[in-house]
């Protein structure tokens, strides 16, 4: 079996690496970007019709004059970001490649098949599962005291791309796991081992990256804790293909 490098990578070759494929990835985003915008006013439906389910006679209301126009922006660089994941995966796969072995260097079709699919899993899991019941409980919130509320679109905006982006972006946590097993960096023994911890960290994760409300981040908590458990089985699973295989991993890139 061939070395995961023939010759090993310095630290300035990872950060020229890096800087080319996030300069790439860039460029790719900002091409999304200016397609999507053409479309900014339909997004901001889509974006805005779990809002409207649960708050039926509440509109949403802009505060500044330029408010929309910056909105727009923001929701065309996301919905870019989207749109061109399979080719910001590429990008992903092309700077951990030189890791890996040269059999393993072959799965670039799988790898970036499934980090799409998780990725737009946990993003749609979120928009038809985790959004309506979010503010379906911020109405009922508003009843119980009597208050008809009137939402700033920014704030209702970017509590919707802010929890779909972050749902998506946990739903790679076993893809993660697979790498990180092949590399020898963490076996299913570190992750029982760590459970608890992990269980801390990820409703650290699930208060960062969803609105500062506790129900949410539950929401976001229970699935990313179900998937650590998914992470340990595959952990496990790789190992033992390492070993029945009787092969090395390779090691974490200096």
């Amino acid at each position: 079996m061939s070395a995961p490098h023939e010759q090993t990578m310095h630290l300035i070759d990872h950060l020229r690496e890096l800087r080319k494929r996030l300069l790439v990835s860039f460029v790719i985003i900002i091409a999304g970007a200016i397609g999507a915008y053409c479309y900014s006013g339909e997004l901001f439906g889509v974006l805005s019709a779990p809002y409207f389910e649960a708050f039926p006679n509440s509109p949403l209301i802009g505060t500044s004059p330029t408010e929309a126009w910056i909105l727009k922006l923001k929701v065309a660089v996301v919905a870019g970001a989207f749109l061109t994941s399979p080719a910001l995966f590429h990008q992903l796969w092309l700077f951990i490649s030189p890791g890996l072995y040269q059999h393993e260097r072959r799965l670039v079709v799988p790898f970036v098949v499934l980090s799409t699919t998780l990725f737009m899993g946990g993003a749609l899991f979120c928009y038809y599962s985790v959004l309506p019941l979010s503010y379906a409980f911020f109405h009922e919130e508003f009843k119980s005291i009597g208050v008809t509320p009137t939402i700033r679109i920014g704030d209702q905006i970017s509590m919707t791309v802010l929890t779909v982006v972050g749902f998506g972006a946990v739903f790679e946590l076993p893809l993660v796991t697979y790498f990180l097993a092949r590399l020898g960096i963490v076996d299913h023994h570190i992750l029982i081992r760590f459970f608890r911890h992990a269980v801390v960290a990820i409703f650290f994760v699930a208060a960062v990256l969803t609105p500062p409300d506790v129900f949410t981040q539950f929401l976001m908590a229970v699935p990313l804790t179900a998937l650590y458990v998914v992470s340990i089985g595959i952990a496990y699973l790789t190992s033992r293909s390492i070993q029945r295989d009787g092969a090395v991993a390779p090691p974490a890139r200096a």
